[in-house]
């Protein structure tokens, strides 16, 4: 049935009832046509037969006694036609004087009029001589008629049911051909995506296709805009606070010293830490700016080992993170795979922060990574409700830790780049709670 969903198989299977269609009215057509010219032609043979018998047959008849029985005519007469005529002689009264070999020696008609006839299954020509006193009548079966045309339609019937695959196979291998552009319209379109909007080449395209091409470039060249302009914004944004966000915090750090009393610090260290959210979320959508940017850079390759030690590190020389990280890497030492080394540093960097502040407080965050280029990050804590709606910005679980909520959006649209996946598993693989991400990055 899936054959019948495209549009190639729809035009083929049209087409052949049509064919079809069109080849029953021929047939139907053409058969009463044959029909008629058979009998016209059988009609024709009749008749040249009761003239060449008509000579013999008077001179017979004329050569023997009248009062002799019914004669066949088997010795007498050689008929090209085979058993398909048969013969009567009759005179006036209708008495049977002659007959051929398997002629039923009574009469055929009642009547004897000259012309054609039809009786009792029989086709009948009547021929008079001799100014009406002797009559021969040549006759053949209807059916014999009928099974004559039906020979003669299924000679030609036949090959046209045998053509209809044939046809079938040529009109779907043309329509293949000519529907070749649209499967290269189509490959075109579905390359295109965020991080590539370039024009889909018309040239070799049938008019109707190049249009649909034109208008599809025009939408690109709009999208293409739209996501230049969201992209600037949020890098410029982005980078116009970390200069004014900084400013800030130190203000902050000197109205916190030199504050007399605890109680005058309450105020300036909320603010501290207002702003050092502010921050951070500064930092992510500096991330987010350069991962829509397109910073995992195709055909790069980076270590995973290397840059998960150097990552970890740096997470463990906070005096809160220290000894919550293990890092498993295989025993085969170097595993690379198809990322540029800083956009693997912003994934690894984001999963693990992700891991150490919503995992359970003080628990152990293990970083493993296989020989097949697969990387996992596991914490322990309660099960997360629907993981896989944390890969949309802004998207927070049920958590009473701080975040942007854009982590694991910025991870998402990194490994879509170089088409690497992301999979997102609560509870974790072998436990009853905790939290996993695994990514799946394609061999370097």
């Amino acid at each position: 049935m899936k054959v019948f969903k495209s549009l190639a198989g729809r035009l083929v299977a049209s087409l052949l009832l049509v064919t079809v269609a069109f080849g029953m009215v021929a047939a139907a057509t053409g058969s009463i046509t044959l029909h008629r010219e058979i009998n016209e032609a059988m009609d024709g043979a009749m008749q040249e037969a009761a003239r060449r018998l008509l000579p013999l047959v008077i001179d017979d008849l004329f050569g023997r006694d009248p009062s002799q029985s019914p004669r066949k005519l088997a010795d007498a007469v050689s008929d090209d036609d085979g058993d398909r005529l048969i013969f009567q002689v009759r005179d006036a009264s209708g008495r049977v004087l002659m007959h051929s070999h398997d002629a039923p020696a009574e009469p055929l008609a009642a009547e004897l009029v000259q012309g054609f006839a039809e009786a009792a299954g029989w086709r009948i020509y009547t021929q008079s001589a001799v100014s009406g006193t002797v009559f021969i009548q040549v006759a053949e079966l209807d059916a014999r008629r009928n099974e004559e045309t039906l020979e003669a339609a299924t000679g030609f019937l036949v090959p046209m049911v045998m053509l209809i695959p044939l046809t079938a196979l040529a009109a779907w291998l043309a329509l293949a051909r000519s529907l070749r552009p649209i499967a290269t319209l189509r490959g075109e379109i579905s390359a295109r995506h965020g991080d590539n909007l370039a024009p889909i080449r018309s040239e070799g395209l049938p008019l109707e296709l190049a249009a649909i091409a034109k208008s599809v470039n025009s939408l690109m060249q709009r999208l293409s805009m739209a996501l230049d302009a969201e992209k600037e914004f949020t890098a410029n944004a982005a980078h116009e606070l970390r200069t004014p966000i900084a400013g800030a915090l130190a203000q902050t750090e000197r109205l916190i010293a030199e504050a007399p009393d605890e109680a005058a610090r309450k105020r300036p260290r909320q603010i501290k830490a207002a702003l050092s959210n502010l921050a951070g979320l500064s930092e992510k959508l500096m991330q987010l700016a350069r991962a829509d940017a397109g910073v995992a850079v195709a055909g790069k390759s980076a270590d995973l080992a290397a840059v998960a030690a150097l990552v970890v590190t740096d997470f463990e020389q906070h005096s809160q993170n220290r000894g919550r990280l293990h890092l498993e890497t295989s025993a085969n030492g170097q595993v690379r795979a198809a990322i540029d080394t800083d956009a693997l540093a912003i994934v690894l960097r984001n999963l693990i922060e992700n891991a150490l502040r919503h995992g359970a407080e003080d628990g152990h965050v293990v970083v493993r990574i296989d020989e097949d280029a697969r990387l996992s990050i596991i914490n322990g804590g309660p099960v997360v409700a629907a993981p896989d709606r944390l890969v949309k910005r802004f998207e927070r679980g049920a958590t009473r830790a701080e975040g942007s909520g854009l982590g694991l959006a910025i991870v998402s649209r990194i490994l879509q780049q170089v088409d690497a996946t992301l999979v997102l598993n609560s509870p974790a693989s072998g436990r009853r709670n905790g939290f996993e991400a695994i990514v799946r990055f394609p061999a370097a």
